[in-house]
């Protein structure tokens, strides 16, 4: 059996209203015919001027509905496009009436997410989930241009959506309406809340360790520094190919040594547990992770640290989750930050699986710190055997009750206040607690 196509009930009533419309029009036009032909059979000249002039009515209200909408363009701007959750933007959307012929109203329909409402301005409900509707009436001249500022409070954390914007009028009479859609969307980025680490309950010196007593030199390849004629033994890939052909002898890269420590971020999206797959997320503990895992991270990169980040899920618009490769560049901040805005709220595979795939890549002591909500058997198997390698770790664990499972002297740290993250002095003090 074929299934039938669904629209929604805002489609039929905006249906409804076309044919309401249509309907109305046609009647009038019956109606000024009608008078215009016994006017003319009884010779009433009041009759026949009251006909015309309905006609010239109806006629003004035809090019209306015809050309309201043409050379109308709608736009909007933010002040800014990435911003950091609770900073204020400025919406300005512009409305441009670029003909000679004059609207005397304009409904403009623009759709927004719900949780960036503007501060100065109602919104209604939309038949989606997630979405309001910004309404806009207004009239415009002959080449007018109106432009309408907004405030908005970023506090929904994501990369959020404008648009698209539906577009009605019609004539002064209210024989005839128009409507058309206008496809194009715009982007907001709002990044996570970053705080100091030292909210979140953690020591703000060391909080993972002694970093310096692990710390020993090593070459950093992003930072060539000159060229030097190759020896047995040399890599292949440091092979300086330019140089070579320049000098008719095989040249080796050179790299300035470094004593940056190794510091990755392993985030788990899965706030349930069992049957992650599709149980979806708790939205507190989640954007307490996510909160959580971007403070360490701006921690350790103002410490020095070469810093990476991984988590079981995929950005908007990716299909693999995200793999941020440890770096030291001065851009990897907002690397991770526009990563964690952009993650979707739901785990795309198992955090243990996540944790044996790119681990194998760290170098031996790098640090790793895992920020979780769900702390299993399984987890903490995976991380024993991680620090049986030689590797440092760490948990930040976000709820309110820590779970009792052994984990042979792994350092645990306890994020609470799941409920009140949006409320930074809400957030109580964590507590730390080693794994006997």
């Amino acid at each position: 059996m074929r299934s039938l196509p669904m629209c929604c009930g805002l489609c039929r009533c905006r249906s409804k209203k076309k044919l309401g419309s249509a309907v109305v029009g046609k009647a009038w036009l019956s109606v000024i015919a009608l008078l215009l032909l016994t006017s003319v059979v009884l010779r009433h000249e009041l009759l026949l001027f009251l006909s015309l002039a309905l006609l010239l009515a109806a006629s003004v209200s035809l090019l209306w509905e015809r050309y309201c909408l043409t050379a109308v363009e709608y736009r909007r701007e933010f002040s800014q496009k990435r911003v950091f959750f609770g900073e204020e933007i400025v919406l300005t959307v512009e409305v441009v009436n670029r003909k000679p012929l004059p609207l005397a109203w304009l409904e403009v329909e623009d759709e927004i997410p719900q949780g960036l409402v503007p501060l100065d301005a109602r919104v209604s409900s939309s038949a989606k989930v997630g979405r309001g509707v910004l309404k806009n009436l207004l009239s415009l001249r002959w080449y007018e241009r109106v432009r309408r500022h907004y405030r908005i409070r970023c506090e929904a954390r994501g990369y959020h959506s404008f648009g698209p914007t539906r577009l009605r009028s019609g004539d002064i009479f209210g024989f005839y309406n128009k409507e058309s859609s206008t496809p194009g969307e715009d982007r907001l980025t709002v990044y996570p809340r970053v705080l100091p680490i030292s909210r979140f309950g953690l020591p703000s010196w060391n909080p993972f360790g002694d970093l310096k007593l692990r710390q020993w030199m090593f070459e950093d390849p992003s930072r060539p520094f000159g060229v030097r004629d190759f020896v047995y033994g040399d890599s292949p890939r440091r092979i300086h190919w330019k140089a070579t052909a320049r000098t008719q002898q095989l040249q080796v890269k050179l790299y300035e040594p470094t004593a940056s420590y190794r510091l990755v971020i392993f985030l788990n999206l899965n706030t349930y547990g069992s049957f992650w797959w599709f149980q979806g997320s708790e939205p507190g503990l989640l954007e307490l992770a996510i909160s959580a895992a971007a403070s360490v991270a701006n921690w350790a990169i103002e410490q020095g640290h070469q810093v990476g980040l991984s988590a079981n899920s995929p950005e908007h618009w990716s299909g693999d989750v995200i793999r941020i490769p440890p770096s030291r560049d001065p851009e990897q901040m907002a690397r991770i930050l526009e990563s964690l805005a952009r993650v979707l709220p739901f785990a795309t595979m198992s955090f243990e699986a996540l944790l044996r795939l790119d681990s194998h890549d760290l170098p031996y002591g790098s640090t790793i710190v895992v920020v979780t909500a769900v702390l299993g058997k399984d987890t903490m198997a995976e991380l024993v055997t991680l620090k049986a390698t030689g590797h440092r770790l760490a948990v930040v664990f976000v709820g309110d009750q820590l779970p009792d499972i052994e984990g042979k002297g792994i350092l645990i740290y306890q994020v609470q206040g799941a409920r009140a993250w949006r409320d930074v002095d809400a957030i109580p003090v964590g507590i730390v607690a080693e794994t006997r």
